[in-house]
């Protein structure tokens, strides 16, 4: 089993998945600025070209965010990642398919504005990627609220999406809440996970 993933991407939140799950196999990094996500071998993988994809043992693959954590969960369901409890389960699936529509429609535009319209029009594009951003934080911590862990009481896949999502919004400039700071430092704190965090060079 292979999990395809790009370094300092919003895939980043299921390979962290992958090694909580602890299961075989191998997590590939793939440059994008190489377009190694591009070539003939990943395109019989993942027609699609991009990251995350899961390349399963049967040959398979399963690709977006939302599939991929739910099979690393189902895979491991002692990691809790996906909870076993139905309404839980469903909570989870939906902050995961939440966060796979806002993450890009939020930082794309504000990371790089010029893929949206011509060079007048860039700040206005990023400033619109920047309010959607603090929408997303401000949606978050509600979720957040007099609580450790979005779903349940211990950590699950949502909360490694909500931990990327508050890493990548220091990249472009925002401050996140108190409690989403709080909420990414519980995260990055897990032993299992803190050598992986460094090496692509994200403090806790």
């Amino acid at each position: 089993m292979i999990l395809f993933v790009s370094a300092r991407t919003s895939s980043l939140a299921c390979r962290l998945a992958f090694i909580l799950a602890g299961l075989p196999g191998e997590v590939r990094d793939l440059s994008l600025r190489g377009g190694e996500h591009k070539t003939p071998e990943m395109l019989a993988i993942n027609p699609k070209g991009q990251v995350p994809a899961l390349l399963l043992d049967s040959g398979e693959t399963i690709t977006e965010t939302p599939a991929i954590m739910l099979a690393i969960g189902e895979m491991a369901p002692e990691s809790g990642l996906i909870p076993a409890g139905r309404v839980q389960r469903w909570q989870v699936m939906e902050w995961l398919s939440w966060y796979a529509y806002q993450f890009p429609r939020a930082f794309q535009p504000a990371f790089r504005p010029a893929i949206f319209g011509p060079p007048p029009a860039e700040n206005q594009i990023r400033e619109g990627g920047l309010k959607r951003v603090g929408e997303v934080l401000e949606f978050l911590e509600s979720g957040l609220a007099a609580r450790d862990w979005l779903v349940g009481t211990q950590l699950t896949a949502a909360d490694l999406t909500a931990a990327m999502t508050t890493t990548f919004a220091g990249f472009v400039g925002m401050v996140p809440p108190d409690a989403l700071m709080a909420h990414r430092k519980r995260v990055f704190a897990i032993p299992a996970l803190a050598e992986t965090l460094k090496a692509e060079g994200f403090a806790a």
